[in-house]
């Protein structure tokens, strides 16, 4: 393979495997089941076989990518279609801990161990095991972890006070440009942004990293250093 062969093949696979990753959502690189771990690492070897091997045609390596990740899609279509392809891809969530109690059976049947458990409620806020009310390990592998209602924070809804609706605040502008769609979604006008700018001392937005509308209504400006 000459050195023109081997830069092309790799800008191709680059392209390639780019669209497939995003034709296959995100779920490749958030918490994931067992089925998309072992189809991240099939991804993975079939491209570096594609990409460094010289006795596979590039053209059959793509065709296996392309192949391999419509297969993919159709899983997980049936699993969002049928419950028993879903248990048997992405197996169901495990009981760990109940009313307080660890479920010695059941860590046994997904081989958790016991300081695997201590760390996982340690992530969560919890130091002692009389807290939990429920611990489950879930089909991605991390533990979900509901506490007893004498040790769970009090909200305001148990003080029964009423709170105002919590809006997300929003990046307006970047790197000296406005961001036109956040704006809008703020509620607010490029008058009152730029009213809101003069007031803390910025002439024009070139000088701005960052701005955000917070849920206050308030803006917060980082300057470029």
């Amino acid at each position: 393979m000459g050195l023109g062969e081997f830069i092309l093949r790799g800008i191709m696979i680059f392209f390639i495997l780019y669209i497939l990753a995003r034709i296959l959502s995100k779920k490749l690189i958030s918490q994931m089941t067992l089925f998309d771990f072992i189809a991240g690492i099939t991804l993975g070897s079939m491209t570096a076989t594609t990409f460094l091997s010289t006795s596979l045609p590039f053209n059959r390596g793509a065709l296996a990518l392309v192949l391999f990740s419509l297969l993919v899609l159709v899983i997980d279509y049936w699993t969002m279609k049928s419950l028993f392809i879903r248990k048997f891809f992405n197996s169901e969530p495990t009981l760990l801990m109940d009313n307080g109690r660890i479920l010695i059976k059941e860590m046994r049947k997904v081989r958790f161990t016991i300081d695997e458990l201590i760390a996982e409620l340690r992530k969560k806020g919890v130091f002692l095991f009389s807290e939990v009310q429920t611990a489950v390990l879930e089909t991605d592998g991390s533990v979900s972890v509901l506490k007893k209602a004498d040790y769970s924070p009090v909200t305001p809804e148990n003080m029964k006070i009423v709170t105002d609706p919590v809006t997300f605040p929003q990046i307006v502008i970047l790197q000296g440009k406005v961001l036109d769609e956040p704006l809008n979604q703020s509620g607010y006008s490029k008058a009152w942004l730029e009213n809101q700018v003069h007031s803390q001392g910025f002439g024009d937005y070139e000088n701005i990293l960052v701005a955000q509308v917070n849920p206050d209504g308030t803006l917060y400006i980082e300057k470029n250093k």
